[in-house]
């Protein structure tokens, strides 16, 4: 699919006028997966996989029981866990990570309509297809995070999350969510032009935003089920946003003993590549938390 670099990305970016999900995802799109050699000994080593006429790209790596499954953010392909996942397989455990439909390397069979659930149903048939039988923790960023959440109020074999900036319910009431179509639908034209593979993608998800939003604040999860969430200081550039981000995530983990709220002080929305060792101690932390070591 058509790639920014992250100049032309950046230079675009300046020229826009409104920072919603759409432009987001202009800057987000364009990282380059470095080369590596295929383990025919997992069943997904830098696959192709045909899931309802996607072109589903992941790759399973390490050995062990259970399987840590990277989940990005929206406009991400995985290649920005590329320097976190090395270091969680040294730790005896496997890791799976993916491009979602119509970004990186897979494609979107776009005859079905977008959806988070259609996401989590790709994703969960992702993990089937590459034989993961095993216990799992969740690695997510941003809207990954919803796939994760509600993937964990479905399958048992969920035993934690680590949440990245993550969404989660009452980060997107009805404020944020037309502020945020009507900055995205203000790209469209540009998107389309500039961008028509991520177009495939990224308008429909607008579009879908109401619906996702709904059912993200209604996503329950076991209140059991260890998760630390990983807040960025500076996710959010609106203040009044920022503010809403915040309250929702402190409510999310309230007073939980099972939920852990970390603030990643001086970092952007992506975690991950602004501190990467935070994100690598949360995740070790999360697999002694789950027994897994």
């Amino acid at each position: 699919m058509a790639r920014f670099s992250p100049t032309k990305s950046a230079q675009t970016m300046k020229r826009l006028a409104v920072a919603g999900l759409l432009a987001l995802a202009l800057t987000q799109v364009s990282y380059a997966k470095s080369p590596q050699e295929s383990n025919p000994a997992h069943a997904c080593s830098r696959s192709l996989l045909n899931i309802d006429g996607n072109r589903i790209w992941a790759d399973e790596e390490g050995a062990g029981k259970l399987t840590v499954v990277f989940e990005s953010g929206f406009g991400n392909d995985s290649s920005v866990w590329s320097a976190i996942a090395p270091k969680i397989r040294a730790a005896g455990v496997k890791t799976l990570v993916y491009d979602r439909a119509g970004l990186g390397q897979s494609s979107i069979n776009t005859d079905v309509p977008y959806s988070l659930d259609n996401d989590v149903h790709i994703m969960k048939a992702m993990v089937a297809a590459c034989g993961v039988d095993g216990p799992v923790v969740m690695v997510a960023h941003s809207y990954g995070g919803a796939i994760s959440l509600v993937a964990a109020s479905q399958d048992e074999r969920i035993k934690g999350l680590v949440l990245l900036d993550a969404v989660v319910p009452n980060v997107w009431p009805k404020s944020e969510v037309d502020k945020n179509q009507t900055a995205m639908r203000a790209q469209y034209d540009e998107i389309r032009e500039k961008a028509p593979a991520l177009a495939k993608v990224a308008i429909p998800f607008a579009e879908a935003m109401p619906a996702t939003a709904k059912e993200i604040n209604a996503i329950r999860v076991p209140a059991t089920l260890p998760i630390i969430d990983i807040v960025a200081e500076k996710g959010q550039k609106d203040p009044a946003s920022a503010r809403i981000w915040q309250d929702a995530h402190k409510q999310f983990t309230g007073d939980n003993p099972h939920r852990e709220h970390v603030l990643a002080m001086g970092s952007s929305h992506k975690v991950m590549l602004d501190q990467p060792d935070l994100v690598v101690k949360a995740i070790l932390s999360m697999l002694q938390k789950t027994k897994a070591l």
